[in-house]
C-alpha cells in the first residue's frame, strides 16, 4: 500500500460523484496545478492530509494510514445555496462510498471514512465565491 494508492482512492470516489451529479463542476486536488475558474464557475478544491502512517504493534511497523479530507465547494455567490448543497451532498455520497459494501477495492487500501463534518458556510464579502467546507477523517489499510 502507498499513500499514493490512499490518496487516488478518496480522489476517485469523490471526483467520480461530483462528476455523476453535476459534470460542470470541476474538481481539483490539492496535488495539482490550479487555476481558479471564472466567477460564474462551481469548482471543488480537495485536500487530502495524512496524519499517521504506520501502527506500530509489536514486531514490524504495519502501514495504516488516517488523515482528514476537506473539500473547500465554491459555488458563484448570491446565487442562494442549492448549488452548493447539491454538490455537498455529492461530495457526501462520494465519501461514504468507500463504505460500502459493494464498494470496489481497486486500489488495494480499504479505505475508509468516519463522521462526515458540513457542509459549513464560509462567507467572505471580497470573495467572488460563496464557500461550503465538507470534511471528514479517513483510515486505510494495507492487504
Amino acid at each position: 500500500m502507498t499513500l499514493v494508492n490512499t490518496r487516488a482512492a478518496f480522489e476517485t470516489a469523490i471526483k467520480d460523484a461530483v462528476s455523476d451529479s453535476d459534470p460542470t463542476v470541476t474538481v481539483v486536488f490539492d496535488n495539482t496545478p490550479f487555476n481558479q475558474p471564472g466567477i460564474r464557475k462551481k469548482y471543488v478544491m480537495v485536500s487530502v492530509d495524512f496524519t499517521q502512517s504506520t501502527n506500530q504493534t509489536q514486531g514490524a511497523a504495519q502501514d495504516y494510514y488516517a488523515g482528514t479530507i476537506t473539500c473547500g465547494v465554491m459555488t458563484p455567490k448570491n446565487k442562494g445555496t442549492a448549488a452548493a448543497a447539491k454538490i455537498a451532498e455529492s461530495i457526501i455520497d462520494g465519501l461514504t462510498s468507500v463504505n460500502s459494501s459493494t464498494y470496489t477495492d481497486t486500489f488495494s487500501v480499504t479505505p475508509r471514512v468516519s463522521q462526515i463534518a458540513g457542509p459549513t458556510s464560509v462567507s467572505t464579502e471580497r470573495e467572488s465565491h460563496f464557500m461550503s467546507v465538507v470534511s471528514c477523517s479517513f483510515t486505510a489499510n494495507a492487504k
